[in-house]
C-alpha cells in the first residue's frame, strides 16, 4: 500500500519519501541519513489525535538512536493503521546533533450527525432522506461519500415524483474536538411533485390495457385526474397489477417496472411497465375438498408469484401436514403438472386422506435418566382434547420434531449416541380409528467430564470465568454445553473490551472409561477502552441531562453491553425518537476508541383522539328512581389528549387528557418530572383533575382534585408511590330517602397523604400464567392536611397465578379494605362522605353484581350507598377451547361491600330485606379471544344468592312527599321488593385480574 500520500516541499524530504517507497533505489549521496543519530522527533501540528504516550509506544523510531529507513516506514504504517490520519509526510532535517525527523500529518474525519432540513414535502420525510444518504455514524468520511449520499437522496426524491428537488450539503468540521467528527446537514428543497402519466405497457399482457390501468389506481376514479407520484403509490400500483393477474389464475405472471420517464413540460412521470402474463394455471385438489382460501394458505406459489417444483413440493408437504392435523394421519399428497394447452395449464394435487384417526395415547419407553413427564413437556404431539384437539395433534413433521427434541435433550446431557425411534399402533386397544404413538429411547452410555483446563485467560479473573462454566469435572459432557461455555466466555471478554477474543476447545479420552478431558484455549487479543464519549444531535435537550445518563467513562473497558445500556437509558428519557450508538472507526488499530451517540429528538407535541363504548347494566333514567340496579345500556365515549414533552430540555412533560361519555366527563392536567436528581428510580408528578361522574347511579359526583406523587422503584418488581391528594367533592341528584339528604349533599373537602406499594411478579402482565401481583394502599385523612373528615383508609389486593400442566391456569384474586373514621361520634358509615366510600361489583371485582351495585342500599329507594369495608374473592380456571386464540374460564366470585368491618360476615343469606352485610356468591362461564392488546372477554354470571331490597317506583317528587318512610302503607303501590337479578353479563377487553 502506498503510504506516502503527497510530495514534500523540502528536497531532503522528497528524497527520503522516495527512499521509503523504494529503499534500494536510494541514491548514494543520500545514504548519509541512514545510521545518523536521531536528534529529535517532532509532529506538526502539535495537536495530534493520539496521545504522546500512544505515539511513543507505537513508533519503532526513538530519539537518540540511529536512523533506520525501515523504521521510518514502519512508523508510518503503524500511524496509518490507527485510522486517525488521512495523510502523513516525513521531513528529515539536518541538525547539529544528527538528523531531526518531522512528521507532517493531516487528520482523518469521521461521520457524525447527519440531518436533512429545509422545505421537505413528505414523502420522503427527513428520516428517510437521512437513511438514503447511507452515512453510518462513526464511519470514515470522504468527499466521495457525500456525492454518493446526494445521489441516493436524489434517487429517493425522484422515486417520489420530486424531480426538481435541490440538495445541498453543509459540512461542519468539529475542529475544536478531539473526536475528528464532521456533522453533515443536507439542505433540501423538494419543489413540486409530479403526477402520474398514462403508463406504457410492454410485453405480452393478454388483457385489456384499460383494466390494467384501473388496477394501478394511478388515476382518481371520480375526477379522472392523475394522482401525485409517490414511491408507495407506485409499489401499490404494481402490486395491484400482480393481484389482478393472480385473480385471473396467471400465477407465473411477471410484472416489473422498466423505467419511469419524467416529462418536464407536463410535469408528469410516465412509468413503463413490462408484463409477461404467462398461462392460466389452475390448482386442483383431487381426492379431498379444499377451498381456494386453503390452497392459497398452504401452497406458496401464490405468495411467491411463481410456480416451480420446489414450491409445489413445499405445498404438497404443507397440505399433508394439514390433513394429518385434522386426524387423517395416513394422508399422502402428490402433485402432477399438466402441460400448457391453449394458454391454460393445471397442477393437480392428488390427495389420499385415508381413514380418520384419533391420537389417544403417547407412550415413552426406554427412558431411565429422564422421567416421562419431563419428556412430555418438550413434545408437540398431543392426545385428544375436547374442542381444542378433537383428533389430537399429530403429523409426521411434528413427530420428527419431537424425536429430535428428545434426542437433543439426551445428547445435551452426555448421551452422545442416544437415539429415538417410534412405532405407530392403529386400532389401539381394539378400537378402530384410534392410534397410539410409542417412542422408544436407546439412551446409550453417558459420557462424563474427567477434567477441565482453561488456558490463555491472563487478563481476566480466571476463577470468575470457571464459575460461569456449564462444563465441570464429573458432569455430563456434550457439545451443547461446550457451546454454552464458549458463548459465556466470549461474552465475558466482549463485555470487558476484548472484541477479538477467540475460543477453541478439544476433548481427549480420559484415563477412566466413559470420561473425556476438556481443554479450552482462549486467545484474548488486544483490550479496547473508552477514549471519550461523544453525543450529538440534540437541539433542545440539555447536554447535562444526556451526560448524566451516559454510564461509560473514559478509560472504561469498551463493553457492548455498557454501550447498549446507555443507549437504552437515553431512550428511556422519552424525548428521543432514535438513538444511534456506534464505535468510531472500529477497524482502526488503536486501543482507545470514541463511543458515539447520535440522537433524533421526538416531536414535542402529540395529539390523540379516541372512541370507545361501554355495554352492560349501565342505563336507566337519570332523573327518576326506577331500576336502581340499572338496565342494559350503551355508553359511547370520546377522548381527546394533547401532550407537550421535553419541557426546557430536561425531559419534563405536561399533558391534558379529556374524556366525555354519557356517564362520565373528565379533564386531567398532569405535569411529570422524571428522574429527580438524575436518579432513574425516582419520579415526581403533579396532577389536577375535574370530573363529573354518574358511574354510581345513586348520585352525580363532581370532583375537583389536586395531587402530588413521588414514585420510587425499589426493585424490578416493586414500586412505592408516595402521594398527597387534596380534593373537594360535591353530590347532586341524590336518589335516597329524605332523612339522609342534608348530610350526603354537603360538599366535602378531603386532604389525604397515602402510601401505595405495587409488587408485580407475573410472567406476563397482559395474560399471566404464573406469578404474584400485590398492591397495598394506605392513606390518612386528617385536619392537619386540610381535611374536613378524619379517617384511615386501607385497601390491599393480592392475586396469584398457577399453571396446571400446559393447558390450565388457576388464577385467584383477593381484595380487602377498610375505611375507619376517628374523632367522630356516631355510626361508622355516616362518618364517611358518599364519594369516599367503597363501591364495587362488576367485571373486575364481583360479577354477582352490575357495576358499582354491591353493598348497602338505601332502604327506601334501593340505590347503593357504598360502605367502609370490602372483601372480594375471585377464582378462575382458565383453559383453551379451540386452537391457540380461543379460550374459556370457569369462575367463582364471592364477597361484598359492608357497612363497616364489624358488620362483615361470611353468611350466605340475608337476615331480612334491609340486610346487605353478607357474602354474595356467583358462578359463571367466560369466553376469551386473544388479541395483541389483551383478550376480548365475555362473562356470563349466575348470582346464587342475590340481595333483595325495597325499590321506589315513583319520581323524585313522590319521594320527597313520602318523607322519612317511603314504604309506608300509603305509598305501598310505589314501594316494591326488587332484586339485583340472578344473571349478569359483561363484555370488555383484558383479563378480569
Amino acid at each position: 500500500m502506498n503510504l506516502v500520500r503527497s510530495l514534500f516541499a523540502h528536497v531532503p524530504s522528497l528524497l527520503l519519501s522516495l527512499a521509503l517507497l523504494r529503499p534500494t533505489a536510494l541514491p548514494a549521496q543520500y545514504q548519509k541519513y541512514e545510521g545518523m543519530n536521531v536528534a529529535e522527533i517532532r509532529f506538526e501540528p502539535a495537536a495530534q489525535p493520539l496521545t504522546a504516550e500512544e505515539i511513543h509506544e507505537m513508533l519503532p523510531l526513538k530519539a537518540g538512536q540511529p536512523l533506520r529507513i525501515a523504521g521510518v516506514r514502519a512508523a508510518m504504517e503503524r500511524l496509518f493503521s490507527t485510522g486517525r490520519y488521512a495523510d502523513i509526510q516525513v521531513d528529515a532535517r539536518p541538525s547539529p546533533d544528527g538528523v531531526a525527523i518531522v512528521f507532517l500529518t493531516r487528520n482523518s474525519w469521521f461521520v457524525g450527525d447527519v440531518s436533512a432540513v429545509g422545505k421537505i414535502s413528505a414523502p420522503p420525510n427527513p428520516g428517510q432522506l437521512e437513511n438514503a444518504a447511507r452515512l453510518d455514524l462513526g464511519a470514515p468520511f470522504s468527499d466521495a461519500l457525500i456525492q454518493e449520499a446526494m445521489a441516493g437522496q436524489r434517487r429517493l426524491l425522484g422515486s417520489n415524483g420530486l424531480y426538481s428537488a435541490q440538495v445541498r450539503p453543509t459540512l461542519d468540521f468539529l475542529t475544536g474536538a478531539d473526536s475528528q467528527q464532521v456533522n453533515i446537514r443536507f439542505d433540501v428543497e423538494s419543489g413540486p411533485r409530479a403526477s402520474f402519466g398514462a403508463p406504457v405497457l410492454t410485453g405480452d399482457f393478454q388483457m385489456d390495457p384499460a383494466k390494467i390501468l384501473t388496477a394501478t389506481k394511478f388515476r382518481r376514479w371520480i375526477l379522472h385526474s392523475w394522482k401525485p407520484v409517490t414511491e408507495t403509490r407506485l409499489r401499490q400500483g404494481l402490486d395491484g397489477v400482480r393481484a389482478l393477474y393472480q385473480n385471473e389464475n396467471r400465477l407465473e405472471a411477471k410484472i416489473s417496472l422498466e423505467s419511469i420517464r419524467y416529462d418536464a413540460a407536463s410535469d408528469s412521470a410516465i412509468p413503463t411497465i413490462h408484463i409477461e402474463a404467462g398461462p392460466r394455471i389452475a390448482l386442483n385438489p383431487i381426492g379431498a375438498k379444499l377451498s381456494q382460501r386453503q390452497l392459497r394458505r398452504y401452497v406458496p406459489v401464490f405468495e411467491e408469484h411463481a410456480v416451480d417444483h420446489d414450491l409445489l413440493v413445499e405445498g404438497a408437504r404443507n397440505l399433508r401436514d394439514y390433513f394429518q392435523s385434522q386426524g387423517y394421519f395416513d394422508a399422502q399428497v402428490q402433485f402432477k403438472e399438466q402441460r400448457v394447452t391453449n394458454d391454460k395449464a393445471s397442477v393437480d394435487f392428488l390427495i389420499v386422506t385415508g381413514a380418520r384417526h384419533k391420537l389417544v395415547y403417547i407412550g415413552i419407553g426406554g427412558n431411565k435418566y429422564f422421567d416421562t413427564p419431563s419428556l412430555r413437556e418438550r413434545m408437540l404431539l398431543q392426545t385428544t382434547a375436547f374442542l381444542q384437539f378433537p383428533h389430537g395433534r399429530y403429523s409426521e413433521n411434528l413427530l420428527l420434531q419431537d424425536e429430535d427434541a428428545i434426542a437433543g435433550l439426551y445428547q445435551g446431557n452426555g448421551f452422545r449416541e442416544a437415539k429415538v425411534t417410534h412405532r405407530l399402533v392403529d386400532g389401539y386397544r381394539g378400537k378402530p380409528g384410534e392410534i397410539a404413538v410409542f417412542l422408544d429411547i436407546a439412551e446409550g452410555t453417558q459420557t462424563l467430564i474427567g477434567s477441565l483446563r482453561v488456558d490463555g485467560a491472563e487478563r481476566l479473573d480466571k476463577a470468575g470465568i470457571l464459575s460461569q462454566l456449564s462444563s465441570v469435572a464429573g458432569q455430563p459432557f456434550s457439545e451443547f454445553s461446550v457451546a454454552v461455555d464458549r458463548d459465556a466466555i466470549l461474552a465475558r471478554y466482549f463485555e470487558r473490551g476484548f472484541p477479538n477474543a477467540t475460543f477453541e476447545w478439544s476433548a481427549t479420552p480420559a484415563a477412566e472409561p466413559g470420561r473425556v478431558d476438556l481443554l479450552y484455549t482462549i486467545r484474548e487479543g488486544q483490550q479496547q477502552v473508552v477514549r471519550q464519549v461523544v453525543a450529538t444531535g440534540n437541539k433542545i435537550t440539555r447536554p447535562g441531562l444526556i451526560d448524566s445518563n451516559i454510564t461509560l467513562k473514559p478509560g472504561d473497558p469498551l463493553s457492548p453491553t455498557a454501550v447498549t445500556d446507555t443507549q437504552r437509558r437515553l431512550y428511556d428519557l422519552g424525548v428521543f425518537s432514535k438513538v444511534d450508538a456506534a464505535i468510531q472507526d472500529p477497524d482502526g488499530d488503536t486501543a482507545a476508541k470514541y463511543v458515539l451517540y447520535n440522537m433524533d429528538e421526538a416531536r414535542r407535541y402529540s395529539l390523540a383522539v379516541g372512541l370507545g363504548a361501554g355495554l352492560g347494566r349501565i342505563g336507566g333514567c337519570s332523573d327518576c328512581l326506577e331500576a336502581p340496579v340499572g338496565t342494559t345500556g350503551f355508553s359511547p365515549r370520546v377522548s381527546f389528549d394533547v401532550a407537550r414533552t421535553n419541557l426546557w430540555g430536561v425531559a419534563h412533560s405536561i399533558s391534558l387528557r379529556t374524556r366525555v361519555s354519557t356517564l362520565d366527563q373528565r379533564v386531567l392536567l398532569n405535569y411529570s418530572w422524571p428522574r429527580i436528581e438524575q436518579r432513574p428510580n425516582l419520579n415526581v408528578s403533579f396532577t389536577g383533575l375535574y370530573e363529573d361522574s354518574q358511574d354510581v347511579r345513586t348520585a352525580d359526583f363532581k370532583r375537583a382534585e389536586a395531587s402530588a406523587q413521588l414514585s420510587q422503584r425499589l426493585t424490578k418488581a416493586t414500586t412505592l408511590f408516595y402521594r398527597l391528594t387534596y380534593r373537594r367533592v360535591g353530590v347532586s341528584n341524590l336518589k335516597v330517602t329524605e332523612y339522609a339528604l342534608s348530610q350526603l349533599l354537603q360538599p366535602v373537602r378531603v386532604g389525604i397523604p397515602s402510601l401505595n406499594l405495587v409488587q408485580d411478579r407475573r410472567d406476563d402482565p397482559v395474560e399471566p400464567h404464573k406469578g404474584v401481583y400485590t398492591t397495598l394502599d394506605v392513606g390518612l385523612a386528617e385536619h392537619a392536611f386540610g381535611s374536613q373528615r378524619d379517617f384511615v383508609r386501607v385497601l390491599a389486593r393480592n392475586a396469584t397465578y398457577y399453571s396446571l400442566g400446559k393447558r390450565l391456569v388457576l388464577a385467584r384474586s383477593t381484595q380487602f379494605g377498610e375505611i375507619r373514621p376517628f374523632r367522630y361520634q356516631g355510626a361508622t358509615l355516616d362518618a364517611i362522605p358518599l364519594p369516599e366510600r367503597f363501591f364495587g361489583g362488576g367485571n373486575t371485582s364481583q360479577r354477582a353484581f352490575p357495576e358499582n351495585q354491591a353493598g348497602p342500599r338505601d332502604t327506601g329507594t334501593g340505590f347503593p350507598l357504598g360502605g367502609t369495608a370490602v372483601f372480594f374473592n375471585q377464582t378462575e380456571l382458565r383453559f383453551p377451547i379451540i386452537g391457540e386464540n380461543i379460550g374459556g374460564a370457569l369462575f367463582h366470585d364471592f364477597g361484598n361491600i359492608f357497612s363497616d368491618l364489624s358488620s362483615m360476615s361470611f353468611r350466605t343469606s340475608q337476615h331480612d330485606i334491609q340486610d346487605f352485610n353478607y357474602m354474595v356468591h356467583a358462578v359463571g362461564l367466560g369466553l376469551r379471544y386473544r388479541t395483541p392488546v389483551g383478550p376480548l372477554r365475555l362473562d356470563l354470571a349466575y348470582t346464587i344468592n342475590p340481595p333483595y331490597f325495597y325499590g321506589f317506583k315513583g319520581s323524585l317528587q313522590d319521594l320527597l312527599k313520602a318523607g322519612v318512610d317511603p314504604c309506608s302503607p300509603s305509598m305501598a303501590n310505589l314501594c316494591q321488593v326488587q332484586s339485583v337479578g340472578h344473571f349478569q353479563f359483561f363484555f370488555s377487553i383484558g383479563q378480569t385480574f
